[in-house]
């Protein structure tokens, strides 16, 4: 990295430092959220502004020889960390929340795994030893996508989004750290933030199983549109499911159909 992106990756850093101190003031009071609005706007702008400069610079900090589009997966998780601010949101959020068990939603404790659940908590390689396989191989995003999807199951959610964002830093296009990432931000109560990461999931992939259930599930619990998640669990019915998968889907239909019914 050369010292012009040095520069610019610490403006996008303290960008985000802001608005996470930001979000944390307008928890505490300290602030409302009419005020901190213009303010999270300047700092999420400058943040994006800066990760458009680094990436118009060569591998060697030159302007990059043809302008391309850049990736939004990254600028989306990247901006995303400050606007929902989830190392403080983590500190903030009720106990009840951060115990919910591994697929269960902000609105109910309900265990309802997702269609490609994280990895068993209880298995023998301890998350140590999986921090240092990721830590020794950086490039093999699978492995720490799977180590992201492990800390989320546990409920370890600051731990989690570190390596999301990280994984989509590398590869802003991976659908399945983007549908993992939405996922997460159902779980700490950021509902419009998550559906946001699983439409960018979608437009990539539309027909992902993962991205679509846990769009489905944003629906109903966290921005309350059945009408929406029975039309992305018809989406979803149409995939290649397990039995298993296939049940959860129908289960979630039954709901959405009564909550749309009901709501009509």
């Amino acid at each position: 990295m050369t010292g012009r992106q040095a520069q610019l990756r610490q403006l996008a850093d303290q960008a985000v430092r802001d608005i996470v101190e930001l979000e944390a003031q307008v928890a505490a009071g300290e602030i409302t959220e009419a005020g901190a609005r213009p303010l999270r706007h300047r700092y999420e702008t400058t943040a994006g502004r800066a990760l458009q400069a680094v990436d118009a610079l060569g591998p060697e900090g030159d302007a990059a020889a043809e302008t391309r589009p850049r990736p939004r997966g990254w600028t989306l998780a990247y901006v995303m960390a400050g606007v929902v601010a989830l190392m403080a949101a983590v500190v903030l959020l009720p106990t009840s929340v951060l115990q919910r068990p591994a697929g269960g939603f902000v609105t109910g404790n309900e265990a309802v795994q997702g269609v490609a659940p994280p990895l068993d908590p209880s298995a023998a390689v301890t998350d140590e030893q999986l921090e240092q396989v990721v830590d020794a191989n950086p490039e093999v995003v699978g492995m720490r996508l799977a180590l992201a999807d492990r800390y989320a199951g546990q409920g370890e959610y600051d731990r989690a989004v570190r390596h999301y964002l990280e994984a989509l830093r590398r590869e802003p296009r991976n659908v399945e750290g983007l549908a993992g990432l939405s996922w997460l931000l159902l779980q700490v109560g950021q509902p419009q933030e998550a559906l946001t990461a699983a439409n960018e999931a979608l437009s990539i992939d539309p027909a992902h199983i993962r991205a679509l259930w846990s769009k489905a599930n944003i629906q109903l619990h966290g921005v309350d549109d059945p009408t929406g998640a029975r039309a992305t669990l018809q989406e979803l019915a149409r995939r290649d499911l397990t039995p298993e998968d296939r049940t959860q889907v129908d289960q979630l239909s039954t709901v959405a159909e009564q909550r749309a019914g009901g709501s009509g």
